[in-house]
C-alpha cells in the first residue's frame, strides 16, 4: 500500500526562498529536523511527503520552493486547523487508491484529520502522539535507530543469501573463497564455528594433496629408472584408484616386474583417496553452513 506523509511547518524559518524540506529545517527546529531524517532514512518517497503550513492553509510539496512568509503570532484557530485538514482529505481522495497515511504534527492538526480519515476509513497512524513537544526529538531518534537495525539486519539478511548462493557444488575452492570473503563477519551470520571448522579440512585438504603431489614426484622418477620400455607407464596410463588396478589381469605379472616403483604407485592411488575424503568432508561442512545461515 502507498504511504503519504504529512509534516507540520517549523516556526523558525530563513529569510530566503528555499526548498520545502531546506526551508522547515534549522538549529530551532529539531522536531521537523528529526521527522525530516526519519523520512530520509527510510527512502520515503519525496513525491509522497508534504509539509503543512497554516499560514494560508498550504500542503506543501517536500520539494517545492517555500517562500519566506510571516510568522504567527497566535495558535492557529479551530476553523482554520479543520480547513486545512480538508484540504489534506481532498488530496487523499483525489488519488487513485486510499493510501496509509502518516502524520507528524501536534493535536491541532491531527485531532480534525484524524475525524475525516476515520470518516473515509483511511488507514493512518499519529507519530508522537501524547509525546511533550520537547520530547519529540528522542522519540524520532528512537524511531530512527530502530530503522537502522532493521536496515542492517536486511543487509545482514542479503549477505547471509550472497554466501549461500556461492555454495554451488561444495568444493574446496567454494571453501576457500567463502573463508576469504566473510570470516571477519562471521559472527554476524553465526558461522563462526563452520568457518573454523572449514578453515582446519581446508588446510588438511591442502596438505593431503601436497602428500600426493610429493609421492607422485618420487614415483616418477622411480619409474624413469625401473620403466625403460614403457610398459608399466602404459599399464598405469588409466588407473586412478586401487580397483582399477587391482581388476587388472596384468597385475600380478607388472608388480612381479615393477614391485617398487608399483608399490609407489600405489601409494600414490591411497593419497589421492585421502584427498577425495577430505574434499567429501568440506562439502559436507559446507552444507552445515548453508543450514546454518538459512536458519
Amino acid at each position: 500500500m502507498r504511504r503519504i506523509a504529512f509534516i507540520t511547518e517549523s516556526s523558525a524559518r530563513p529569510d530566503e526562498a528555499m526548498p520545502a524540506h531546506k526551508f522547515f529545517q534549522g538549529t530551532q527546529s529539531r522536531w521537523v529536523n528529526s521527522v525530516i531524517k526519519y523520512m530520509e532514512i527510510r527512502d520515503f518517497p519525496h513525491e509522497d511527503i508534504f509539509f503543512l503550513s497554516h499560514y494560508e492553509q498550504r500542503v506543501i510539496g517536500y520539494k517545492e520552493l517555500v517562500e519566506p512568509y510571516p510568522k504567527q503570532k497566535y495558535h492557529p484557530r479551530k476553523n482554520e486547523a479543520i480547513e486545512l485538514a480538508h484540504k489534506v482529505m481532498n488530496l487523499i481522495l483525489r488519488m487513485e487508491s486510499l493510501p496509509f497515511v502518516e502524520i507528524h504534527a501536534g493535536r491541532t492538526f491531527s485531532d480534525p484529520l484524524k475525524q475525516l480519515l476515520d470518516e473515509h476509513n483511511v488507514s493512518y497512524r499519529i507519530y508522537g502522539s501524547g509525546i511533550p513537544l520537547g520530547s519529540k526529538p528522542n522519540y524520532y531518534g528512537d524511531l530512527i535507530e530502530e530503522e537502522l537495525n532493521k536496515r542492517k539486519l536486511k543487509e545482514i539478511q542479503r549477505e547471509k543469501w550472497q554466501i549461500t548462493s556461492m555454495i554451488r557444488l561444495q568444493t574446496p575452492q567454494e571453501a576457500s573463497e567463502v573463508i576469504t570473503n566473510f570470516s571477519n563477519n562471521a559472527h554476524l551470520y553465526g558461522i563462526e564455528r563452520n568457518l573454523e571448522e572449514l578453515k582446519e579440512l581446508l588446510g588438511n585438504y591442502n596438505q593431503k594433496r601436497k602428500d600426493v603431489k610429493n609421492a607422485l614426484g618420487e614415483m616418477e622418477l622411480l619409474l624413469h629408472e625401473e620403466d625403460q620400455t614403457g610398459e608399466l607407464e602404459a599399464f598405469l596410463q588409466d588407473k586412478g584408484s586401487l580397483a582399477e588396478l587391482h581388476v587388472d589381469s596384468e597385475f600380478e605379472s607388472i608388480k612381479n616386474k615393477y614391485g617398487k616403483c608399483l608399490a609407489k604407485f600405489t601409494l600414490c592411488l591411497i593419497k589421492q583417496s585421502y584427498v577425495l575424503q577430505s574434499e567429501n568432508k568440506i562439502s559436507e561442512a559446507l552444507l552445515r553452513t548453508q543450514i546454518a545461515l538459512i536458519k
